[in-house]
């Protein structure tokens, strides 16, 4: 079946329609705010729906997209130097995890994603920050994001875990991850050509989600300012946990 044939299937079905939209609008909303967790929220829902091998490509377009518009406004915030000690992990890393995601079968990859990001979640819930067992330096932070990002379509909560600790200024953060995250995202697409998970038929289905995904920009930016960042993490990691569990009781 083709990802344009899928399209016209699932307009038949509004209710997994609209439960897919939701999630992606849920998941960009949460990635404004923080820098991160699109893949996270967005993937339990649309798994349910399409091939998790496809979830990860086509959300990679997606998050190029907002992520690449988020870096450009900001671009003379970024810190190259913080930059630039995560990258050459990150394309390694995510050189890595595409070929396994290429070589696993889709169920078992459900499987592993929800399972993911279920402990994503309660390990948020419980610590508060993402912080305990990352690697050390630099280099092990940008392959461990980079082998997250290519198999489960996110790393991001790594570099923003490093990130966080060495630039003090929030402008410069948010510049820096935003650009981190378009770069990597656009390794990702190539990577993911190059193994077969990604055709140009499948830009239909991101283009289709392209809408909920500008919706959820559109809210993320508009929320109150009055949510702090602890309120945040804390429905973020929830809904990462509700999310999560939804997929695996989806496969078991």
């Amino acid at each position: 079946m083709s990802d344009f044939t899928f399209l016209v299937d699932l307009a038949n079905h509004p209710v997994s329609l609209a439960w897919a939209l939701l999630g992606v609008v849920v998941a960009y909303a949460v990635f404004t705010l923080v820098g991160f967790g699109s893949t996270l929220m967005a993937s339990g829902p649309l798994a349910m729906l399409m091939p998790v091998g496809k979830v990860i490509p086509m959300l990679a377009m997606l998050d190029f997209a907002g992520s690449l518009l988020r870096g450009w406004r900001a671009r003379k915030e970024v810190a190259w130097g913080a930059f630039m000690q995560l990258f050459p992990g990150m394309l390694a890393g995510q050189l890595l995890g595409v070929l396994i995601l290429a070589k696993l079968p889709h169920a078992l990859m459900a499987m592993v994603l929800g399972g993911f990001v279920v402990i994503q979640g309660l390990k948020g819930l419980v610590q508060r920050r993402e912080a305990a067992r990352l690697p050390r330096f630099a280099i092990g932070h940008g392959l461990f994001g980079g082998v997250l990002g290519g198999l489960f379509g996110s790393g991001g909560f790594i570099y923003a875990a490093y990130l966080e600790r060495i630039l003090e200024s929030r402008a410069a953060f948010r510049a820096t991850q935003a650009a981190l995250i378009a770069l990597s995202t656009a390794w990702r697409i190539l990577l993911c050509l190059s193994v077969g998970l990604l055709d140009l038929s499948l830009l239909w289905t991101a283009l289709a989600f392209a809408p909920a995904m500008m919706l959820g920009v559109f809210i993320g930016h508009h929320i109150d300012l009055r949510v702090n960042r602890e309120q945040l993490f804390m429905l973020l990691n929830g809904l990462l946990v509700a999310s999560g569990t939804t997929l695996v009781i989806r496969f078991l």
